[in-house]
């Protein structure tokens, strides 16, 4: 992709290659991909062209054994999550049966911050934290402050679950 993050991305779930450790590098290993790009080389997507991208993995769903769709992109909340139309277009793919993973987004540390659409109940939201360059001790592990923090506008608690989200490698990058 032009901008190189949803690449990434694609990298750390996908990475097939097996570690000095004899663990899989990727969360999810051999995965086939469906890709359906919508951001410009700088990052940058309009809600037309994010909907109609959300709208062909719905249609592709049978055809390409659709089950995840994986969204990495935030935006400023403008509305209550039931009316803005990324979040109507990725409740129409929960609807459909295929389970949203979404970027909480980079606004935090503030409370309120998870953006549209990290802000649907529908989906599951990913936060980050960071090992603090040490990765086999847990105890210095923490939220950095870019991470957006919840709750939402509607009082739905979010992130759902954190990740890794510092100094992390990728497959494809």
């Amino acid at each position: 992709d032009p901008n190189g993050h949803g690449t990434h991305i694609a990298g750390v779930i996908g990475n097939s290659d097996v570690g000095d450790d004899g663990e899989w590098n990727g969360i999810a290993p051999n995965v086939d991909f469906v890709i359906a790009r919508v951001a410009d080389e700088n990052g940058y997507a309009n809600y037309e062209d994010i909907i109609e991208a959300v709208q062909w993995v719905v249609d592709e769903k049978e055809q390409h054994n659709i089950r995840v769709l994986n969204f990495s992109m935030s935006a400023e909340v403008r509305s209550p999550y039931w009316a803005d139309p990324v979040n109507q277009s990725l409740m129409a793919a929960w609807g459909a049966g295929i389970t949203v993973i979404v970027a909480g987004g980079n606004a935090g540390p503030e409370a309120l911050s998870v953006g549209v659409p990290g802000n649907n109940p529908y989906v599951i939201t990913v936060g980050a934290f960071t090992d603090a360059y040490t990765p086999m001790d847990w105890s210095d592990d923490y939220i950095p402050t870019f991470s957006s923090a919840g709750p939402t506008h509607e009082g739905f608690i979010k992130p759902d679950v954190v990740a890794p989200g510092t100094w992390v490698l990728s497959g494809f990058s």
